[in-house]
């Protein structure tokens, strides 16, 4: 009789999220669930792979940080370095997830899969998405056509990159979506299909600068909060500025303008999720005025994913010069 051959192995990595959350009635839900108990709950998912499960932690998103992503990959890398793990699911709430996906990109250099997933409805609730999400992202992690396409986000049957997807719904199973790109695969019961490869991807290794602000312009924004932010310790700045190509007010202009001469490093990534930025209008503070400034402008990135990057670019570069030229490569 011939043997059976080997289960693939795979990590899985709960750090806690509505996944894993039940109701506590006027409390509101929290996490309530370890991530064993739900592996041991989905038919047929031990039968695909050779399932270890970490507890890592047991919270809310909102109560990560960049600090804990860096361990968490530290934690996942060390464990896929062994030739008996195929790769890596990591179970966490969606507030954050495609903040703390893409940092994880930016930090993961090895080829096996690390897939992010999640739920958009409680472990208390009858239809919960959570068990096919984490079914569908073991088929993903321990499938070999996903080697070399870095940290994914697996959701509702589709497999997004981590860099370019977005959180777009309050409620909705289908809230993750790419919006300039769309999906790089889909998946489903019967294995994973990739349609193209991530792009602008690049691993770094010296970790991330937390002190870094996000401030928002909106009609009539004054400067007190980019002043706030530098006056109080950010190291650097993203602006969140006004949709289409981005701008900012003229109060806001004159402080920018202020922080750059002392090279202090801004990125401007507008309101609009879709399209990139180019700096096209001027009129003494539009996107044309903050790039002849020396802002730095995040291309396709939205805010808080341009947040990101520059916080590990800060980590990394010397000079204001060598963060834009990380923006130039990863976010054109």
């Amino acid at each position: 009789m011939r043997p059976m051959p080997a289960k693939p192995g795979v990590l899985i990595v709960s750090t806690g999220g509505t996944i894993l959350s039940r109701s506590t009635g006027s409390e509101g839900y929290k996490p309530a669930v370890t991530g064993a108990e739900l592996v041991g709950s989905i038919p047929g998912l031990l039968e695909r792979a050779d399932v270890q499960v970490l507890e890592f932690s047991s919270v809310l998103s909102f109560a990560l940080d960049p600090d804990t992503v860096v361990h968490l990959m530290k934690t996942v890398q060390d464990r896929l370095a062994g030739d008996e793990t195929a790769g890596a699911v990591v179970i966490q709430g969606t507030a954050t997830m495609e903040e703390t996906a893409y940092l994880a990109d930016l930090l993961h250099s090895s080829d096996k899969p690390v897939v992010f997933t999640g739920a958009m409805y409680s472990a208390s609730e009858p239809d919960s998405d959570g068990p096919r999400n984490v079914l569908y992202s073991v088929i993903v992690a321990t499938s070999e056509y996903a080697r070399g396409k870095g940290v994914v986000v697996c959701m509702n049957g589709e497999v997004h990159a981590a860099r370019d997807v977005v959180k777009t719904h309050k409620s909705d199973v289908g809230a993750f979506k790419s919006p300039n790109l769309g999906p790089i695969g889909l998946v489903s019961k019967t294995g994973v299909v990739f349609y193209r490869a991530p792009l602008f991807r690049r691993a770094f290794s010296d970790g991330v600068e937390p002190r870094v602000d996000l401030v928002k312009v909106v009609l009539g924004s004054d400067a007190r909060l980019l002043k706030a932010s530098v006056d109080s310790g950010a190291r650097g700045v993203v602006i969140e500025a006004f949709p289409g190509n981005g701008g900012v007010t003229p109060s806001m202009m004159a402080a920018v303008e202020e922080l750059r001469a002392r090279d202090f490093p801004i990125v401007m990534a507008p309101r609009s999720i879709g399209g990139r930025t180019s700096p096209g209008a001027g009129g003494g503070c539009g996107p044309a005025d903050l790039a002849r400034c020396g802002v730095i402008l995040a291309g396709d990135l939205p805010a808080q994913k341009a947040r990101i990057l520059l916080m590990v670019a800060l980590a990394t570069c010397r000079t204001t010069a060598e963060i834009g030229a990380v923006f130039a490569s990863l976010a054109p």
